[in-house]
């Protein structure tokens, strides 16, 4: 059967089903389910009256390929991408070559912010034969070889960019150290009235332990934590303890036995 053939409802459980073609030779059909984005959870990043939510995004899909399909409907803003529905906006990543959050992969959901309420009056007004094409000629949908090309590409880093990012990090780090080192002489010193804040560096800090120091010291609380413990200490350990012994007893009076038995074969009669 031939896809166009499959008959679906222009809406289905409060979502408008929306056409979607790679491009416009492609024989392939999908289906986007969308509706106005309304949750009880304020948003700045995804107002109620301008965003509009869509399931089934295809995992080769972008942000870039939404922005351009969707800005004919008006300005498009921003668009998010979720492995599952979420109401605030997907976390940010500080740095471009470390990346504390994944890219979403597989199918998706998507949010897209219109800059005008009318952007999405428009898009769940659509005709239910009407088909939006996401690659256009300006900007072409990136597929096969290409695509693998430029992901290699783009995976390849540049040496000073990443020595740029690591001393970002390291003189933000730096700086957050000396706050706090900072923050904690100003506790440890006196008020007004004379009354010093106890913290659990107390008045003098002193050095900082070392390994080897610390390795020892918990090496003793083991040693003094082991010594405390008490051995056979309920019914069942007594008990298993002298049946164990009993076994060993049975099988140590087994081997005499046998020994014995050997010994009496072994016995020959000598006259002279």
């Amino acid at each position: 059967m031939d896809v166009d053939e499959i008959n679906i409802p222009s809406n289905c459980h409060g979502y408008k089903v929306v056409k979607l073609k790679c491009d416009p030779e492609s024989e392939t059909i999908h289906y986007l389910y969308i509706k106005e984005h309304s949750v009880r959870e304020i948003s700045k990043e995804k107002p109620a009256k301008r965003t509009i939510f869509i399931l089934g995004t295809p995992p080769f899909v972008t942000e870039g390929n939404f922005k351009t399909l969707f800005s004919s409907f008006g300005a498009v803003e921003q668009v998010y991408f979720h492995a599952s529905p979420c109401a605030s906006a997907p976390p940010k990543n500080v740095s471009s070559i470390f990346k504390d959050y994944p890219e979403v992969m597989g199918y998706k959901v998507a949010y897209v912010v219109f800059k005008k309420e009318v952007s999405v009056h428009r898009i769940m007004g659509l005709d239910s034969d009407e088909v939006l094409i996401l690659s256009s000629k300006d900007k072409p949908l990136e597929t096969g070889l290409r695509k693998w090309c430029n992901q290699y590409n783009s995976s390849l880093l540049d040496v000073e960019e990443l020595q740029k990012d690591i001393d970002q990090f390291m003189a933000e780090y730096d700086l957050a150290e000396a706050e706090k080192s900072r923050k904690e002489i100003e506790e440890m010193e006196p008020d007004e009235e004379g009354w010093t804040k106890v913290t659990k560096k107390g008045r003098r800090p002193g050095f900082a332990r070392k390994e080897s120091v610390h390795n020892r010291i918990m090496k003793k609380e083991n040693e003094k934590k082991q010594k405390k413990q008490l051995l056979n200490f309920y019914r069942f350990q007594i008990r298993e303890s002298k049946m164990n012994e009993l076994v060993k007893l049975r099988e140590k009076f087994e081997e005499d036995k046998k020994k014995i038995s050997l010994l009496k074969q072994s016995r020959k009669f000598r006259p002279f």
